[in-house]
C-alpha cells in the first residue's frame, strides 16, 4: 500500500509540473539507489566528489533516492521523492537549483552517519535491496545505483574466502545465474566507487587482484543486463576503526605469480599484467609490471642472438589516437625492459592500434565499446622479431 501511494504522489508530482508554463527547465526524472559500505576493513567514505554531487543533486530537483547500509545483512535505511512544489515554479531558475544541491548537500552530509550494523559483508545482497527500492517509483526508467564499497564480500553465496579472486569471473556469474543470486539489472547503471579500497587488517589488493576483483563485479553485473562504471575516487584516507564497527572477516588473498615466458609463443601481457592509467602510457603500478615482465627480461638478456617485437594494442576508437597510444605503450613496456637490463638493440616496438591480428570485435551495434570485450583489446604482445608472424605484421604495417 505504501508503494502505490509514494507512486501515486511521485505521478502526480510530474503532472503538476507539466502543467505549469515555469521557465525553470525541469531535469529529467531520475532514481538513485545509494549503497554504502561503511564498515571494517575499510577507508572511510568518499562523499563529496563532483560526480556524487551531481547524480544526487539531479535526483533531488526531480526524482527519487533510496539509501541502503551495506553490511552482513544490508538493509533500506531511507527513501524519499523529491518534487518541486507548484508555487515555487515560477522561481528564479538559479534558486531552484541552488536549492536542490542544498538539498543533495544535506543528504550526503547525513550519510556519513549510516555505519554497520551486522557482522559481515554481502554486498551482493545490497544490490538486491538496490534494485528492490525502485519498486517505488515504476515509472522512473532513469535507474542508478551508487555503490560505495570494497565489494570484497564474506558472506553468503559470493563469499571471497572460498578464493573466488583465484576463479574464472565468467563462471562466477553463470553459478550465481543458476542458483537466481543475481537481481535483475536492466536498464540500470552502476557506479562504482572505492572498490578493493580495503584497510588493514585486512591486506591491500595488488593491481591484479584489483583487477580479478572488478572483473569479477563487471561480469555479475553485466549478466543480468546492468551496465557497470568503475570511478577512480580516492576514498578519505582515513581507515575505519575495527573497533567501531561490527566484525569482517579476513579475506585470504591468492599468492602472486609472474607470467611464465615461452620465445616460441607469442606472450600476451594484458591488464592483469600491464596496465596503463586510461588513455596514457604511465603505468598504473610500476612495481607490479617490473614483475610480470622480468621473466622475459631473463630470457632476452640471456639469449643475445634473440630480439623481441613489442607490439601495443588499444580496444577501437580514433584510429589516429589508436596508433599513437599504442606505440606509446609498447615503447613504455621498452623501457622497463631496459631499465631491468635488456639491451636496447634486443628490442623492437611497433603500434597497432586496434588493427593487430588478434583483435576482437569490441562495440555494440550502436558503436559503444563492451567494456568487457575491450579491455582484451587492451595489451602489449612480446614475440620473437625473427618468426613468420612477426615478419609479416613487420612488412605491412
Amino acid at each position: 500500500m505504501k508503494k502505490t501511494v509514494i507512486a501515486f504522489m511521485f505521478l502526480a508530482g510530474i503532472m503538476f509540473l507539466s502543467a505549469c508554463g515555469s521557465t525553470y527547465e525541469i531535469p529529467e526524472p531520475k532514481a538513485i539507489s545509494i549503497v554504502l559500505g561503511n564498515h571494517a576493513n575499510s577507508f572511510a567514505l568518499n562523499l563529496n566528489t563532483p560526480d556524487m554531487v551531481s547524480s544526487v543533486a539531479n535526483a533531488t530537483a526531480n526524482g527519487y533516492i533510496s539509501v541502503i547500509n551495506c553490511d552482513g545483512k544490508p538493509a533500506l535505511v531511507s527513501a524519499d521523492i523529491y518534487t518541486i512544489p507548484e508555487q515555487y515554479l515560477g522561481a528564479d531558475p538559479k534558486k531552484l537549483e541552488s536549492d536542490a544541491r542544498q538539498k543533495a548537500a544535506k543528504l550526503l552530509a547525513g550519510l556519513a552517519g549510516v555505519k554497520a550494523q551486522q557482522v559481515e559483508l554481502d554486498t551482493l545482497k545490497a544490490l538486491w535491496q538496490a534494485v528492490g527500492s525502485f519498486d517505488a517509483v515504476p515509472d522512473i526508467p532513469h535507474r542508478e545505483i551508487i555503490v560505495i564499497d570494497t565489494g570484497l564480500s564474506t558472506t553468503d553465496v559470493l563469499d571471497f574466502r572460498n578464493n573466488l579472486l583465484g576463479a574464472d569471473p565468467d563462471t562466477i556469474a553463470e553459478l550465481l545465474v543458476e542458483r537466481d543470486a543475481i537481481p535483475v539489472l536492466s536498464g540500470i547503471t552502476v557506479k562504482w566507487h572505492q572498490l578493493g579500497d580495503v584497510a588493514p587488517p585486512q591486506p591491500a589488493l595488488s593491481y591484479r587482484q584489483l583487477h580479478q576483483l572488478k572483473s569479477i563485479w563487471t561480469a555479475i553485473i553485466e549478466k543480468r543486463g546492468g551496465t557497470v562504471v568503475f570511478s577512480d575516487m580516492v576514498s578519505a584516507q582515513q581507515a575505519n576503526d575495527p573497533g567501531d564497527y561490527p566484525e569482517i572477516s579476513i579475506v585470504k588473498l591468492p599468492p602472486e605469480t609472474s607470467l611464465s615466458f615461452d620465445p616460441v609463443k607469442v606472450t600476451v601481457f594484458d591488464e592483469r599484467q600491464v596496465c596503463f592509467i586510461g588513455d596514457t602510457a604511465e603505468y598504473v603500478d610500476p612495481t607490479a609490471v617490473q614483475v610480470a615482465l622480468r621473466p622475459a627480461a631473463e630470457f632476452i638478456m640471456a639469449h643475445p642472438e634473440f630480439t623481441a617485437l613489442l607490439i601495443g594494442t588499444t580496444a577501437s576508437g580514433n584510429r589516429t589516437r589508436c596508433l599513437k597510444l599504442s606505440e606509446d605503450r609498447a615503447g613504455a613496456v621498452r623501457e622497463t625492459l631496459v631499465s631491468i637490463g635488456v639491451p636496447g638493440e634486443q628490442l623492437l616496438t611497433l603500434g597497432l592500434g586496434f588493427e593487430d591480428p588478434w583483435h576482437i570485435p569490441d562495440t555494440d551495434s550502436g558503436g559503444r565499446l563492451v567494456e568487457k570485450l575491450a579491455s582484451q583489446n587492451r595489451k602489449v604482445l612480446l614475440m620473437d622479431a625473427d618468426s613468420p608472424t612477426a615478419r609479416e605484421i613487420i612488412s605491412s604495417a
